[in-house]
């Protein structure tokens, strides 16, 4: 009960609020959440074709498959959706009285707002044929870009729409009052529906999508509980297994807060009982919840607008991200291990949590997140790779449920099988239909006998979806058609069997999957509004040129000094991200602030050379990910700091205190950028020929980055064995920063430190 009092006590304080609304218009949100799914799905990830080639190989054609409708088009019908949910779901003000009932003017706004996104998606064609704008386009455009407005205002808060008026009416004065061009730019060409909305549209989505059936259908319980039976009876056990659980579960949820406020409920409680205070419970969690969006292999909608914006696959964007993300968890683990010692903490009763050997045996659920990691360094689209896991995702679940009869070991091996089988190319398909069938026959034979098969929802579920691959696989589909194929016949083949099951567990499954859809439609409200609205920023700054004299303007401000412009980025980031999402975050300082230290680097023969098998500079995918990093690191830098205050809320913690300790423990995040940058080659994508030589120059990299996370941890919690003086906190501390440049110098004195403190601990004890 405690922890569910301040649960709530969190979604009063951070979670925007939303109306209760009644059963009429709950429905009506409903309904606009599922459409964007079905829109998606159907015409966005193209399953409408996939089902014309399907049912064309079988001799059936059906015409009305192949409609298809422009990418903008696409989007605008999302955007209806998005802004008739917003508009219900939303009050004007957060007070009590605007939570109880929709007043007429937001059933106004709500229909303005469909019909202003909406008549984009019936003119688009004949704008895209003539290139002209009427007046009339003039009125509904503008119309759109005041209600994604006050639509982001109400999720997000003011910041941002904020910030976005003082650029559009830059942008407007800049253009002599030219509505025409105003709208041509910010309506039909870029802005509202520019590059932020359209990555969203097409690859974010599917991973919110992703991320919400994990939530619902219990992955990321298992997850979390499983993280902390196997170190919760270890010292420190709570405060570890959140910094694993959240970084998993941070790849899939790209919110930090969100992040918090699912894994935190059970780990922060969990590290006040072995002792932690509530300041240090309170910060662990959103530290490691925040590193989640650095994580491969999903790292947050920001990841998929680099990649945009770089021209370079997300596949190896995620490669890049491997160290820098190893460095940050490192050294946040670094800092939660001497802190647990210097309070003496012993680990907690193994009594206390479910046996370890039941999350070992229940191992195969984390199948889906291989399959995603798999599939994304393999170069299959991330969409694909995100509806194929969740695929995966569903069946898994459905074999987990123990109340469900049948062999587990038998099933599981199903389930690998298969799933190896579908990733297989064209040119084995008859064998691999071969043997799906033979393995249908042998599961069918079982259930007959009674033996380890029954004919329940488990036998149900995996006879479904083998069905679906071999008939697939003997058809001759594309490998991508059926990765994308298994992840939505898998949501209905949940709802079938969901449907006419009699357990308890069925009917869970069933309102889980049903849930699920419901939500990701929801969920991606924030991230779909923050991108229209940063869109329209970057809309100005091409339409105006801004964006080249902002990055010549840092230049000159820091008089072309690389250290001082990184330092001002750094600020830059921070600041904007106190108040924006940190997706609007990264594309104005991407397009600030990323060019102007590109072009402070530009002579440099390290910077200047080509990511190899690309055109996009090293320089360039530095700066981006510079910015990156700090402006997801603003979820825990005060005075705002969202997710610390989050964390400090479930906690019972004092905010300030609780902040203070999260940047301490975020430390890594903060020096990180700064060696990757100056150090390009820890990004491995980056190198231009690996040979022996450049492999141990990168592996002392990383060693000696960890080395300086170490010692900055030992200088600001003061232990190493037993508390440390002060003069020799201060040393370790200054031989920590000089080591971030990882001279050979520095980093050799910070080892002799180290092992001087293992021999001479006791003498230098405060």
């Amino acid at each position: 009960m405690e922890i569910e009092g301040k649960f709530e006590k969190v979604e009063k304080i951070v979670i925007e609020k939303t109306r209760t609304l009644p059963p009429t218009l709950e429905n009506i949100i409903k309904v606009a959440a599922i459409l964007i799914g079905i829109y998606e799905i159907l015409f966005i990830f193209n399953f409408n074709y996939t089902l014309y080639d399907l049912f064309s190989r079988m001799g059936i054609v059906i015409g009305p498959l192949k409609t298809t409708f422009q990418t903008k088009q696409g989007e605008a019908f999302v955007l209806a959706m998005i802004l008739l949910i917003t508009y219900l779901l939303y009050p004007i003000r957060k007070k009590e009285k605007y939570l109880k009932k929709v007043p007429l003017y937001d059933y106004l706004l709500a229909i303005l707002g469909v019909v202003s996104a909406l008549y984009l998606f019936f003119v688009y064609q004949r704008y895209a044929e003539f290139a002209e704008v009427y007046m009339t386009d003039v009125v509904f455009g503008l119309m759109a870009i005041i209600l994604v407005l006050e639509a982001t205002r109400r999720v997000l808060g003011w910041v941002l729409p904020l910030v976005v008026v003082v650029f559009l009416l830059y942008g407007i004065n800049n253009i002599g009052f030219n509505w025409i061009r105003f709208t041509q730019q910010l309506y039909f060409d870029e802005g509202i529906f520019g590059t932020p909305f359209f990555v969203m549209t097409i690859y974010v989505f599917a991973f919110v999508f992703f991320g919400a059936f994990l939530l619902k259908i219990g992955i990321s319980d298992y997850i979390t509980e499983f993280m902390i039976s196997l170190f919760g009876a270890r010292p420190g056990g709570p405060a570890k297994s959140a910094v694993v659980s959240s970084g998993l579960m941070g790849t899939v949820s790209g919110s930090s807060v969100a992040n918090v406020l699912t894994t935190g409920t059970f780990t922060i409680p969990l590290m006040k009982r072995a002792g932690y205070p509530p300041e240090v419970a309170g910060a662990v969690e959103p530290v490691a919840s925040t590193g989640g969006q650095l994580m491969p292999p999903i790292m947050g909608a920001a990841a998929f607008i680099m990649a945009e914006f770089l021209g370079i696959p997300y596949n190896k964007l995620i490669i890049a991200a491997v160290l820098p993300a190893l460095v940050y968890y490192s050294g946040v683990y670094l800092f939660i291990d001497l802190e647990t010692k210097r309070l003496g903490l012993k680990g907690m009763p193994r009594e206390k949590f479910a046996p370890l050997r039941y999350f070992i045996r229940k191992l195969y659920i984390l199948l889906p997140i291989a399959v995603i990691t798999v599939a994304l360094i393999w170069g299959i689209p991330p969409h694909i790779s995100a509806i194929s896991s969740l695929g995966i995702a569903i069946w898994v679940a459905w074999i987990s449920k123990d109340n469900i009869k049948g062999h587990e070991g038998l099933y599981v091996a199903t389930v690998l099988v298969s799933t190896v089988l579908m990733f297989t190319g064209r040119e084995v398909a008859i064998p691999v239909t071969i043997l799906l069938v033979l393995l249908t026959l042998g599961l069918l034979a079982l259930g007959f006998t009674k033996k380890f098969v029954e004919f329940n929802e488990k036998f149900y579920i995996t006879l479904l979806f083998i069905f679906f691959i071999a008939l697939t696989k003997y058809l001759g589909m594309r490998k991508e058609q059926i990765l994308l194929m298994s992840g939505v016949m898998g949501i209905g083949f949940s709802l079938i069997v969901g449907y006419i099951s009699k357990s308890e567990d069925g009917k869970l499954m069933y309102s889980a999957t049903y849930e699920s859809m419901i939500d990701a439609g929801k969920t991606s409200t924030s991230v779909m509004l923050a991108a229209a609205s940063a869109g329209l920023i970057q809309g100005v700054l091409t339409m105006t040129g801004l964006v080249t004299k902002l990055g010549y303007r840092l230049i000159d401000l820091t008089a072309g000094n690389l250290w001082l412009l990184l330092l001002l980025t750094m600020v830059f980031s921070l600041i904007l991200g106190m108040g924006v999402p940190t997706t609007a975050n990264y594309i104005i300082t991407s397009l600030v602030a990323a060019p102007a230290i590109y072009n402070a680097v530009l002579g440099l023969q390290s910077y200047s050379s080509p990511v190899p098998g690309f055109t996009t500079p090293i320089a360039l995918l530095a700066a981006h990910f510079f910015v990156f990093y700090f402006g997801i690191l603003a979820d825990v830098t005060p005075p705002v700091a969202l997710a610390s205050y989050a964390g400090s809320a479930l906690a019972g913690g004092d905010f300030w205190k609780t902040a203070m300790n999260a940047v301490k423990y975020a430390l890594a995040g903060y020096i990180g950028p700064y060696i990757y940058f100056t150090h390009p080659e820890m990004f491995l994508i980056t190198v231009q020929e690996w040979t022996l030589l450049t492999a141990l120059h990168v592996l002392y990299n990383f060693g000696a980055t960890l080395l300086v996370m170490y010692l900055l941890a030992i200088s600001l919690t003061g232990w190493f064995q037993k508390n440390l003086r002060k003069e020799v906190r201060v040393i370790i501390g200054i031989i920590g920063l000089a080591s971030a440049t990882l001279h050979i110098i520095p980093i050799g004195l910070g080892v002799a430190g180290v092992v001087g403190l293992k021999l001479f601990g006791e003498k230098l004890r405060g």
